[in-house]
């Protein structure tokens, strides 16, 4: 028949419900899982490390400035002719400006990689709204079709078939066909006694006749 759904099993459409299901409830676990990490990347570029380099070049210039004092003080502890070469406050003092001047181009490609990471967010955002439409309109709307076809198939199911005229004709004859095959069937003497009364009422028809003339 054209246009028939050719449906072999209920269980098939019931199996593929589930399957459905269980992606719609993954792929929001995925978006979500997703969703939490970028939260947690953007809020590091943006407000962590932002914030910890600043309080790391306040620290340089502390340091700076503690070094800086040291090697005064021992500058200034010369005595007579000998004077002290202060190798390890020098060294502390370079240390600390060396940190300084690391710790201030931290920041700059903080600002790079936030910027970078956000750009990408959006991206992933613009891709991913995609997969979520399809998950919260259009995987419910599939879910429903399956539900009512299960339950319009069930119900179709239960639904009993009238006869046509054509079957009901065929349910005669084989009605009548198995009404002569109990004749057929009967014993010789049922058949013998029928046979000997058709003969006495023919007799006793005659009979009459004969009487009337």
């Amino acid at each position: 028949m054209a246009g028939s759904a050719n449906v072999h099993s209920v269980d098939a459409i019931r199996a593929f419900h589930a399957a459905v299901l269980q992606f719609q409830e993954e792929g929001r676990l995925c978006l979500s899982a997703i969703e939490m990490q970028l939260l947690k990347i953007m809020g590091w570029l943006e407000r962590d490390r932002p914030g910890f380099w600043k309080r790391e070049i306040e620290n340089c210039y502390r340091e700076i400035s503690e070094a800086r004092v040291r090697l005064h003080q021992c500058q200034m502890r010369k005595m007579g002719d000998f004077k002290p070469t202060c190798f390890e406050e020098k060294k502390d003092l370079e240390k600390a400006k060396n940190d300084l001047e690391f710790a201030q181009k931290q920041i700059p490609v903080v600002k790079y990689w936030n910027v970078m990471a956000q750009h990408e967010a959006n991206e992933y955002h613009g891709r991913s709204s995609q997969l979520g439409q399809m998950l919260e309109r259009e995987i419910p709307q599939l879910l429903a079709l399956l539900r009512m076809a299960v339950d319009r198939l069930e119900a179709y199911g239960r639904i009993e078939v009238p006869r046509s005229p054509a079957s009901q004709l065929m349910f005669r004859r084989s009605d009548s066909a198995e009404d002569s095959k109990t004749e057929g069937d009967q014993p010789s003497d049922v058949k013998s006694a029928s046979a000997a009364e058709s003969a006495d009422t023919s007799e006793t028809d005659w009979t009459d006749q004969e009487e009337r003339l």
